[in-house]
């Protein structure tokens, strides 16, 4: 798959040089929540959440709009389907706690008219989106926001998520991004099959390369990271270190995949790696997913 990110908006703001700085610094933007959420049986205690600043004290579902205003404004359609060709237009946007669209077909179909001055193409939302089967030339449109109380707290069922002074977990956060892929893409992605150790393998992956973490933090999952790459070491090796996305700007949601590729084009596209032939970006949720991402033949 080739690809170009063409915006983004997160806790780091809405340029890829400050989300570079901010992962490859670990620097933090998280702050307990005001609410507890039960972790167990004896303990409640503050989560965890990364919130963009602006956005405080608003209901989700605005907060999903605000994004999305935000995100259709960055970009110019018009000029883009004049230089590049966009087949399809595909929102993965979140559902509520009833599984209807957070944002509806038809809100949609306003914010495309507003910044369409043609006749709108079509489009389709979903939750969920293979970044294995993405059809050439679609512009990808993804955000969330996950730092509701009662978003974590029925996440919290199914998964550990980190709470004030308590284990590895995730951290919530809220934001989107909007991608293209076509055939010019300045980006290449590189998918690979199999268990994490077979998709290491395949990858020729070593302690050298760059590894950028974009899943869901655990202490299992520390585990089983270890244990898949302990035959990548030699004695005097030091550990990798994971650039971790979800630590700085947090857990988004349905949009998580594709921050983590906003995340590598930051680090591809930062002057500071020129000499960085490529990173790997590595997922854990539904299932470990490793991808090499290289600059294009064509950039």
């Amino acid at each position: 798959m080739k690809f170009d990110v063409l915006c983004h908006i997160n806790a780091t703001g809405c340029t890829p040089s400050s989300l570079y700085t901010a992962v490859a610094n670990q620097m933090l933007f998280s702050k307990p929540s005001k609410a507890l959420i039960r972790c167990d049986i004896s303990l409640d205690a503050p989560y965890i959440m990364v919130e963009i600043e602006e956005l405080a004290q608003l209901d989700r579902q605005t907060k999903c709009l605000l994004l999305l205003s935000q995100l259709l404004e960055n970009i110019d359609i018009t000029t883009l389907r004049k230089t590049s060709r966009i087949s399809q237009i595909v929102f993965v946007l979140p559902q509520d706690e009833l599984n209807n669209p957070v944002i509806s077909d038809d809100t949609l179909s306003e914010l495309l008219a507003e910044v369409i001055s043609q006749q709108v193409p079509d489009f389709e939302q979903t939750t969920t989106l293979d970044l294995k089967s993405i059809a050439p030339d679609t512009l990808i449109i993804a955000l969330d926001s996950c730092v509701s109380y009662q978003y974590v707290s029925h996440q919290a069922k199914n998964n550990v998520v980190q709470v004030l002074n308590g284990p590895p977990g995730i951290i919530n956060g809220e934001g989107g991004c909007v991608l293209l892929t076509h055939l010019q893409g300045t980006l290449s992605a590189h998918l690979y099959n199999g268990e994490l150790n077979e998709q290491l393998n395949q990858a020729e992956a070593c302690v050298n390369d760059t590894y950028l973490f974009a899943g869901k933090e655990s202490l299992a999952w520390q585990k089983k990271w270890f244990a898949n790459t302990q035959a990548l070491y030699s004695p005097e090796d030091e550990l990798i270190e994971l650039a971790n996305l979800n630590n700085t700007i947090g857990h988004q949601g349905v949009a998580n995949d594709f921050a983590g590729l906003v995340l590598a084009n930051s680090y591809l596209n930062n002057p500071l790696n020129e000499g960085l032939q490529h990173v790997f970006l590595l997922f854990n949720s539904p299932n470990e997913q490793l991808i090499k991402i290289s600059r294009s033949e064509n950039s």
